[in-house]
């Protein structure tokens, strides 16, 4: 077995130079984009490497198998300790580990195959690979093939070291020889057309194939990387299904309205609505669907939606415009779910094996697999079965079974304690006793004969863990492998535990399939087998059809350029000082801005905006608490979470799931793998709202939305076994079924709001944070499901609505409201964490659990979009509040500031033309000798700096009249 790979950590890691992320290029004029991957999520897990996320890659299309001898790992998350990626986050590329094979001889065949693609005569590929260097070159001989495939659904590769099944055009060849320091160690560009071999035409795929020898005796295979795959779309390509897709101004009356333009000018900031309509032109139905946007990633993720022969189906975006873009969409359907279908209608044929092999499973047993016994499972070879003692049957990978004990209880599927690179059958997976009854078992037999074999593993008489020992009240049933078809088969003979009435029929297990980081789920803690007995899974028909448009939209901006960052200007007592500085305008649209204003309603856009709700998602979902603490309040230091070197923990937050409060930081947030450190506990607590009040970083105020009360938590240190203690400072009346959340004081007035929903419509409040008592604000306008809120600095409001999935922009002193954007993604009704960063209120963040592992963002406050920083660490860790313990400066309105007066307040600057004068006045007449200062804020239409501050300093009697700033007057 291969040992340890990596010699030196630190020597072995390379540094790559920043470079900015080309998923999205810029301007208008840009080629459709089929795939434009940069790996930012190849597998999405938690930080600490346990628990496995929806998404990634493999969620849309991407496709990973291992054929290699004695399999270990499989394609996966680029790992940045040994090197960083093309673009993007240091890890953000895909990996080919040289423990692709746990043997020391025999071949390495990893495969990664590409989303869907309608190939034409101008298609191009492109993409960089390396492999990792050390001491400046390459550690082992590596190989990369890229090969294509074109008869339709192109998911076979084999299932042997050397077979490629549809995959047999190859296209390059990178190190064919397997030679030492001849694969690139630097990123290297490749680009491939159809001078190269790449199809002309045809639907498929193509291939990355990490593909080394080494019966040799020569270790090869090194880790190698692939990054930035981008298939650009050529003219003339055929499918079977149609896309439309046009752009049009967004009308609010009309949300489903599709227009007629492929192409649209818009001022930065403005709405628009993209209107995607698909045909189907196949024979088939088509029920399972994809879209996906070369700019935000995926929009539609298997979505369910009958679209039979010559029918049509209407999907619209909602979309806040910052600049200008070309985006491509790529829809994909197909009849059937990708993996297996379902069949739960057929009666049972159970087979007694009580007579095969006896299996002791106490501490998981392994069986290998017959080598004859033609079957595979997801498309891959079975060498070993693992069968473990809680109802569950996988595949041994990476040289290690399911574990024998459930560490974390019955969770979804994917379960990544149940296998990350191989596949599972959940037949029944729940808390089995480990001491069943003498006349229980576990049992396995080949039943039948060559070439229609079925091989059977089933549980006998298994008692459930607390349940009756009974032998009749315990689990008898089966899964049945058939050769030659893979077809998988569920019977149950018995799923009632006597005095366990809530674990019958499912009711405390998981029921479905895993292939590595993707789950099938039947249920999951649902009596789903009352009146159901047999389930057959089949393999799907992977065969999919694609298609591929784009719109181009061309966005005018105004650029907001000031001559001068500050001001400084000194007068003898009784004197002024004058000083002018000039406001230039660099873009290509009106510039419109105001000077010596909080402006508090600036957020909010001159006419109706547009957010599309999620009517089917659930509001405010239930917090499925841990069922124990992992450990009580500490007495000792080895509580403590050390803090990571180079971060800072300026970020306090609320896990509602384990009932801590946390400080950790916005790079890497949770308390996990040394992200953070618990501060204080929260036992029981459904914490939606925090803040610091006036700057006050010793004490924070909390809302707790279970028992409406409002609480403070003191004292706050970052230092060893000090936690905070909890006081209750009262009730809080809010409405029967309303959910309350927010708690943020307004920076410009010192007062504290609240917000709350019911998930149909939401409403604002005021509440005294000494006393809870509570007073109305006004209805927030359209915005369904408000379910947290921040100010920046300037007291401007701003709310995450987690049924229009948008963030909304709020007029404090009304609760008029409208959408600034959609996020991006459905939040599922989740509870969510909003706050800004007063240090930089550009900085606005958004913690959201709308799947497990929870995951943290960083939203765009000019458009709403939510980009993913990554996911929570610390299990199920969920914030259900949060703050920053950093001071904000804020704008000083004019009115406050008697010593400084302005020739104008506001204006615009058109395209082109000259700079506007600004004359400031500042007036030492009744002001005593001392210095004097304040931030004048000038507000814009400039989408990338709203807001430019501009400190002002003013001495009196201490020095003669001067300015320090470049090109002022005085």
């Amino acid at each position: 077995m291969r040992g340890p790979f990596f010699p030196d950590m630190a020597t072995a890691q390379s540094v790559a130079a920043e470079r900015p992320n080309p998923a999205v290029p810029s301007g208008p004029d840009t080629p459709p984009r089929v795939v434009a991957e940069g790996f930012d999520d190849v597998i999405r897990m938690t930080g600490d490497g346990r628990f496995l996320m929806a998404g990634g890659v493999f969620s849309e299309g991407w496709i990973r198998q291992n054929n290699s001898d004695a399999p270990g790992n499989a394609w996966e998350q680029g790992i940045d300790l040994l090197m960083t990626a093309y673009d993007g986050h240091a890890g953000a590329y895909a990996g080919s580990h040289p423990r692709s094979t746990l043997s020391n001889t025999g071949t390495i065949s990893s495969w990664l195959l590409s989303p869907p693609i309608n190939f034409s005569p101008g298609t191009k590929l492109s993409f960089y690979t390396r492999a990792l260097a050390y001491a400046g070159s390459v550690l082992m001989p590596s190989r990369l093939q890229v090969r294509a495939c074109t008869d339709g659904d192109c998911t076979d590769v084999g299932a042997w070291p050397e077979d490629v099944g549809g995959f047999q055009d190859m296209l390059l060849d990178i190190n064919p020889a397997e030679t030492p320091w001849t694969y690139p160690s630097e990123w290297t560009r490749y680009e491939l057309t159809a001078a190269d071999g790449l199809p002309t035409s045809g639907t498929g795929r193509v291939a990355f194939r990490h593909y080394a020898h080494q019966n040799d005796g020569v270790l090869r295979g090194n880790w190698t990387g692939l990054d930035r795959v981008v298939v650009e779309q050529g003219e003339g390509e055929a499918s079977d299904l149609d896309l439309e897709i046009t752009v049009s101004a967004v009308d609010p009356a009309q949300p489903d309205a599709c227009g007629t333009a492929t192409a649209i000018e818009v001022t930065a900031g403005d709405q628009v609505n993209l209107c995607y309509r698909i045909f189907n032109r196949t024979a088939q139905t088509l029920r399972h669907h994809w879209l996906r946007d070369d700019h935000v990633g995926p929009v539609l993720s298997d979505h369910a939606q009958d679209v039979p022969p010559g029918g049509s189906f209407q999907y619209n975006r909602i979309v806040t415009v910052s600049r200008s873009m070309s985006p491509s969409a790529t829809w994909t359907a197909s009849a059937d779910p990708p993996g297996y279908t379902v069949d739960d209608t057929q009666p049972a044929q159970y087979l007694d094996v009580t007579d095969g092999q006896s299996l002791d499973t106490q501490w998981g047993a392994e069986l290998p697999f017959p080598p004859d016994f033609d079957f595979r499972f997801y498309g891959e070879r079975v060498d070993t079965l693992c069968v473990t003692h809680f109802g569950v049957v996988s595949t041994k990978r990476f040289d290690f079974c399911t574990p024998f004990f459930l560490d974390w209880g019955v969770r979804p599927l994917p379960d990544s304690e149940l296998t990350i690179y191989g596949a599972a059958a959940s037949l029944y997976y729940t808390n089995l006793s480990m001491s069943p009854p003498a006349t229980s078992g576990v049992y396995q037999k080949i039943v039948g004969q060559a070439p229609n074999r079925r091989y059977v593993i089933a549980y006998q008489q298994r008692t459930t863990t607390y349940g009756s020992p009974l032998p009749e009240y315990g689990l008898s049933a089966q899964v049945i492998f058939n050769e030659g078809t893979d077809v998988i088969e569920f019977q149950y003979a018995n799923v009632q535990f006597g005095d366990q009435f809530g674990c019958g029929f499912g009711g405390c297990a998981g029921i479905g399939l895993q292939n590595k980081n993707i789950g099938q789920q039947y249920s999951h803690l649902s009596p789903s087998l009352a009146g159901v007995d047999r389930i057959v899974w089949t393999p799907s028909d992977p065969a999919s059809h694609t298609r591929t448009r784009q719109v181009r939209i061309v966005a005018r901006s105004a650029e907001l350029e000031l001559a001068a960052d500050r001001v400084e200007a000194s007068a003898a007592p009784g004197a002024t000082a004058t000083v002018t500085f000039g406001i230039g305008n660099g873009g290509d649209a009106r510039l419109v801005w105001e000077a010596g204003a909080a402006s508090p309603n600036g957020h909010l856009g001159g006419g109706p905006r547009l957010a599309l709700p999620d009517r089917s998602a659930s509001f405010a979902a239930a917090v499925e608490r841990q069922p124990q603490p992992w450990f009580t309040q500490p007495t000792g230091r080895e509580a403590e979470v050390a803090m990571p070197a180079g971060t800072d923990e300026s970020l306090w937050a609320f896990d509602i799931y384990g009932g801590y409060l946390v400080s950790t930081n916005a790079q890497t947030p949770g308390w996990a793998s040394g992200d953070g450190t618990i501060r204080g506990y929260a036992a029981g607590r459904t914490i939606t709202g925090t803040d610091f009040l006036d700057d006050d970083f010793s004490r924070l105020y909390a809302f707790d939305a279970a028992d409406r009360q409002l609480l403070r938590y003191e004292p706050l240190a970052h230092e060893p076994n000090v936690y905070a203690a909890e006081t209750v400072i009262g009730r809080v009346d809010l409405p029967v079924g309303q959910v309350g959340s927010g708690l943020k004081q307004d920076p410009t007035s010192g007062s504290v709001y609240l917000a709350s929903s019911d998930g149909t419509a939401s409403s604002l409040w005021r509440v005294d944070p000494e006393t809870a008592v509570l007073w109305p604000v006004g209805a927030i306008t359209d915005a369904p499901g408000i379910i947290s809120i921040d100010f920046d600095n300037d007291g401007r409001l701003y709310g995450v609505d987690v049924i229009a999935n948008a963030l909304v922009a709020i007029d404090k002193t009304s609760g008029a409201a409208e959408p600034v954007g959609s996020l991006g993604f459905s939040a599922q009704g989740s509870f969510a964490a909003l706050a800004f960063d007063p240090a930089d209120d550009e900085r606005l963040y958004l913690a959201t659990c709308q799947a497990t592992p929870c995951s943290f963002y960083r939203v765009d406050r000019a458009t709403g979009q939510a980009s993913l920083i990554g996911p929570i660490s610390g299990s199920s860790t969920q914030f259900g509040a949060m703050s920053f313990a950093t001071p904000g400066a804020r704008c000083t309105a004019l009115e406050e500031i008697p010593w400084l007066s302005l020739d104008q307040t506001a204006g615009t600057v058109e395209p082109g033309a000259p700079e506007v004068e600004l004359r400031l006045q500042l007036d030492a007449g009744s002001l005593p000798e001392g210095v004097y200062a304040a931030d004048l804020c000038i507000h814009s239409n400039d989408l990338l700096h709203r807001r430019a501050v501009v400190p002002v300093r003013f001495s009196v009697g201490l020095e003669a009249d001067r300015l320090f700033a470049d090109d002022f007057e005085s």
